[in-house]
Formats: C-alpha cells, structure tokens, sequence
C-alpha cells in the first residue's frame, strides 16, 4: 500500500490525497507584498475544495466514487462539473494583437525562477492560467499595466495573462539565468536527455568542484571511475552527447546562477544530494578536469560517471483515419509471427516485432484450437499473441458533437483518443500496478470520467513508500485529471501494455508528446503549464 502523502496540486493551489500516483512537486509560491503565504495543507481525512480563484473545479466520477471496479453508466447525461459552462470562454476571445513596429526587435519577459506564474488580471487575487519556466522569454506588452504590489510593474504576455516583473521575472534579456537556461524543452519526443542515479547516489554541485572537493565529497571516487570501461562494455550503455562550451560563470569558478525560487545558498558548493533512485533533465553537459557533468533544468551540476544516460523507448502507437480505424491488435509476445493462407494451408511467415500495430479485418477462424483474426494486408495473426482493441460497442453521452475525448482500458492497457465517435489515436500504456484494485488501498487507476485540468511540459513526481522511494525531475507531458492521477510520458521504464505504474496512465515519450498537443487546455509556445476550469479533454477510465 502506498503511504498517503498531501501535497498543494501545482497550479492548483489545493490539497489533494496522492493515493497511488507519484506526488508532482508542488511549486514553490513566493508570496506577493501584503499577501500572507499558503496555509498548511488540511488532514488527510479532510481534503480542501479548490479555491474559486486559484483552481478548477476538480473532476469527479460520475456517480459515487467507485472502490476501484465499477462500471460507469456511459448513458447516462453529463454531470455540471464535467459540462463546460462557459467559465473560460475569454480563451476562445481573438487575441488583441500588440507587435512591434517592423524595424523594432519584440519586447520580452523571461523566467528567472522555477515558475513565474501568469495570471488572469494584473494583481496577485486573481486567477493563475499557467506559469514559465526558468530561462523562457515570452513576447509581452511594451508598457506595464500596472503597478498593483508589483513594484517591477505588471506585463501583458502572449497569448494572454499578466506577469510581476519581480523576483521570478526580468525584462533583463542577458539576466544569467537566461543566459544559463537557453535550452528550451522538445516537445515531439522526451523534452530533454534524461538520466537516472547509479548506486551510490551522485551529488548535485551548484559549481564545478575542484579535484580535491570531487575527492572530499565523493570518497568513493576512484573506484567509479576504475568501473567506467565496464559500464562502457554494457550493450545498453547510452554515450553522453557532445559536450556543450563551458559557460563563463563555471569558467571562472562561481556557482551557476540561482534561481529566484531555489533552495540553496548563492556560495554553496552543494546543490543537493541526490536519491537513491532520481531521475534528472539535462540542459546541457560540460567536460571540466578530465570529467563530464551534466546541467540540470534547476541548473545543478550533476558527475555523468555516477548516472544512466536514458535511451528513450522506440515505441509509439498509430494514427487513425478514414482508412485504417479499429480494430487495432497490438503484438504482446516477442515470438508472434503473420500467418498467410496457401488455399487450405496456413503457412507461417514473416515475424512481428513486439507491441507492433496490427489494422485488422472482419476475418476470423479457427485452426489447431486457436482463433485467428485477420489484417488489413490479409495476412492473419494469432489472436491469444495479440491485445486487440475495438471501437466502444455504444457511444457514450460525450461522443455528441465531436468532443474530444479519451478512453483508458485498464484490462487492455490501452489508450484510445476519439473526436466525437471517430477513433484518431491508439496505443499501449501502463496503468496502475494493482489492475483493478481500490485505489484508496493500492497501486490501482482510479476509475470513472474525469476532465484534464492542469497540464505541465515537464513536472517532478516522488514518492517516500520504504523500500520503492523515488524522485523523478521533468516527468515529460504531465496531464492531471483529477486529484494526483495524470496522463503522462516515463523515461524510467519501457513495459508500455504492462500494469506498472503507482496509479497513474504512464505513456510511451512519442504517444505522451502527441496526446500533449492534442488535449485541451492547449499550452502556449513558450509557457511550461497551464490550467482550465470546464474546458479540458474529457478521459474515461473504465476496466
């Protein structure tokens, strides 16, 4: 059972019971002049609505709360609280455009903090939309709009919001942090390279240490580096990029710049230490006395010999249109073949890979004791060799009007995207360790229909269960739909159609980039997260 942990949901601003999922970090909030800081969360038998301000709605099952195995009624109508009822109508309002004249440069507002929030209007009451990531620029107004506790003024950013031109924000374009973060994330595949802890656990530096601080804060130094040429020989071991210049700061031995929402002292020569299982986001690697380091998204310096270099999973499930729809079978043994029939003769031939798309037909027989279906091409494959995924048997009430919308299969591991009844996307994933068990108990999915409400380009997830601790940076397309359940990408594992995950819908990088862009809200070019009340995609999670 995993230990109950509360968190305030980022971007939400609520306490929310992280039963099975990963708990995401909650962003650091700086509290604005005048404003008291947020309240400790509430008792874990007592969760706090979200606030008006500040955060949806949060989505609830239809019906009573389901222990983990019970079916939702798709007939029936929508709830309120899974109905738009116009709350965020303004996003769909054209954009009053500002640019610059033709011969003048765009006036820009970059993130100099973990998350510079954006809000609804130019003060700290109002509503948060989304936030930047340390290092992003983003068009903005040329004058502020004001000056509300905000003594740097309040900007109008693109496509819309206000931002304090303060401490987690600069119009200072060669400010360091934005000379420092100038990698800005993928959003097609994993967002950047990604790596996980060896045992024992790197330090993070916060600057590149001298050989005789390498040798005090890592005592077992020698004997990492005598086992590089084995690691090397691994036939999974992943090579380093190449290396980046090394930036001036770290040429002249000052720690890389802080971040205005960091926890660490400006002359520190440690970050942090990381834990035994951490997975980091590479901005860039730097080679300095013979050894490479990694930058992290939170600019920490992290030794490369003490990590995995991830390879990312080649897996991706397929598009859908007119043409190819489902059925779709997807190949579930290493060992499973196509079958071609030679009049009465069923001849064996060429192989599959696993988890291979498989468009299939209306054939179906029976040989040998075993059923077969048939693909598209003709060819016929081994039905217990395959998940099989089939097109809802009756459209639920949300299929109206080509709302988009997702069903998750817990039984099936897999994911379908739909606009209106018009199946577009299908894959495998990884839903909760414990199938279909409660999720208030164990590592099991929630169930029930939800709406995405906050969505993040990367997010932090850990978890303190002894014996399965965790914390894992930059968890890549993070969809939260409700309370501490997410869609999202994984680098740490590739068993994509296996149950696996602490309660959450893990994805395939290349499945989670497209779902990102995909789904409702949208997060603009340049922002690192963004909410809604009603208008998120609706997901379905159902046995």
């Amino acid at each position: 059972m995993a230990t109950r942990r509360w968190l305030a949901l980022p971007l939400l601003g609520v306490a929310a019971l992280c039963v099975s999922c990963p708990r995401t970090e909650a962003p650091q909030q700086v509290s604005a002049p005048g404003h008291a800081a947020a309240a400790p969360p509430p008792s874990p038998r007592a969760p706090a609505m979200p606030s008006a301000q500040n955060a949806p709605d949060e989505a609830r099952p239809l019906g009573p709360s389901p222990p983990g195995n019970q079916a939702i009624d798709t007939a029936l109508p929508l709830p309120p609280e899974l109905v738009d009822d116009g709350s965020d109508d303004w996003l769909d309002e054209p954009v009053e455009a500002e640019g610059p004249a033709p011969d003048k440069p765009a006036h820009l507002l970059g993130s100099v903090a973990r998350e510079t929030w954006i809000y609804t209007e130019p003060r700290w009451g109002s509503r948060r939309i989304g936030y930047l990531r340390a290092g992003a620029r983003v068009t903005r107004r040329a004058k502020p709009a004001g000056f509300s506790s905000c003594e740097g003024g309040w900007y109008r950013v693109e496509p819309h919001g206000y931002v304090c031109n303060g401490s987690a924000a600069t119009l200072d374009m060669e400010h360091p942090v934005l000379a420092a973060a100038t990698r800005r994330p993928r959003m097609d595949t994993l967002p950047y390279t990604y790596v996980m802890s060896r045992n024992p656990s790197p330090p993070v530096y916060a600057r590149l240490p001298t050989v005789a601080e390498q040798a005090q804060v890592e005592p077992d130094l020698r004997s990492i580096l005598r086992g590089l040429e084995s690691k090397r020989r691994d036939p999974d071991f992943v090579s380093a990029p190449p290396a980046d210049a090394l930036p001036a700061t770290l040429q002249s031995g000052r720690a890389m710049p802080l971040l205005a929402n960091a926890g660490r002292a400006p002359d520190a020569l440690l970050a942090e230490r990381a834990k035994a299982r951490s997975g980091y986001a590479l901005l860039a690697t730097f080679d300095d006395e013979g050894r490479r380091f990694g930058m992290t998204t939170e600019l920490g310096l992290v030794p490369i010999d003490r990590t995995r270099i991830i390879r990312p999973s080649s897996f991706s499930g397929m598009r859908l249109d007119e043409a190819i729809g489902l059925p779709v079978a997807f190949v579930k043994t290493r060992r499973a073949v196509r079958h071609h029939l030679e009049g009465a003769a069923l001849r064996t031939g060429e192989a599959l890979e696993w988890r291979q798309p498989i468009p299939l037909g209306k054939g179906r027989m029976q040989r040998g004791g075993q059923t077969y279906w048939q693909a598209l091409d003709g060819s016929w494959v081994r039905a217990d060799q395959m998940t099989r995924v089939d097109r809802f048997q009756s459209e639920p009430s949300w299929a109206g009007s080509g709302r988009k919308w997702i069903d998750v299969s817990i039984l099936k591991q897999s994911l379908t995207a739909y606009e209106g009844g018009r199946p577009v996307y299908v894959t495998l994933v990884s839903t909760g360790a414990d199938g279909l068990g409660d999720p208030d108990k164990t590592h099991s999915t929630i169930q029930g229909a939800f709406l995405i409400h906050t969505k993040h380009v990367t997010a932090t997830m850990d978890g303190d269960d002894v014996g399965d601790e965790f914390d894992l940076r930059d968890v890549p397309f993070v969809q939260y739909f409700t309370e501490g359940y997410a869609l999202h990408g994984a680098y740490w594992h590739d068993d994509f159609g296996t149950p696996r995950s602490h309660g959450c819908v893990n994805l395939a990088p290349l499945d989670a980039a497209w779902l990102f862009g995909w789904t409702t809200p949208d997060v603009p070019a340049t922002w690192h997260g963004a909410l809604t009340l009603r208008k998120g995609t609706l997901v379905y999670v159902h046995p």
